[in-house]
């Protein structure tokens, strides 16, 4: 029993710094976050492997609603598609780190995360 609060305890803490310096290195790289989606899991079990598993499918979804479409002959267009799908991407990676640990911590509070693009 002491072992596995232990885990979690050092599972949360370590997401958390993965979360707090990974965003901070987003927001310098980027300077901006334009476009965002909240991603409901209030009805999710995120320490189940289908919890995590619909939530990342709702995230795709996400990714796909922040960062829309673009004109296949535009190099530029295809260029800005790319990197907002890779910003929003590290978002949803952060962001779903960060919620499984807290989930399996017991401190899970919000009931949805915002993810973003430019």
């Amino acid at each position: 029993m002491k072992n596995s609060i232990l885990s979690k305890s050092l599972f949360a803490a370590a997401a958390i710094a993965v979360t707090a310096t990974g965003f901070s290195a987003s927001a310098s790289a980027q300077g901006r976050i334009t476009k965002s989606v909240e991603v409901s899991y209030a009805d999710l079990d995120l320490t189940s492997a289908e919890g995590q598993s619909t939530l990342d499918g709702r995230i795709k979804g996400a990714v796909r609603q922040v960062c829309g479409s673009y004109d296949r002959k535009s190099l530029s267009e295809m260029a800005d598609h790319g990197d907002c799908i890779e910003e929003a991407n590290l978002s949803a990676k952060r962001a779903k780190v960060s919620l499984i640990a807290r989930a399996e911590a017991g401190t899970l509070g919000t009931s949805t995360v915002v993810i973003g693009g430019n």
